[in-house]
């Protein structure tokens, strides 16, 4: 085979691959690593918490 089809071989492979990824998983397990980053080592429903009881105050203030 010659190397330029090796190479498009390659690329279809990769963009299929991550193509394929983003429809397999679903947003929610992406925001629940963006919240595990954010958490860094403490407990995550404690962050979730955190962030429900301040957006709770902020809508008292707000009122």
């Amino acid at each position: 085979m010659k190397l330029r089809t090796k190479v498009e071989i390659l690329l279809a492979a990769v963009l299929l691959t991550f193509f394929a990824f983003n429809l397999m998983v679903p947003s929610a397990a992406v925001d629940l690593i963006k919240i595990g980053k954010k958490a860094g080592y403490e407990i995550i429903s404690n962050v979730l918490a955190k962030a429900d009881t301040a957006s709770d105050q902020s809508t008292l203030v707000k009122s």
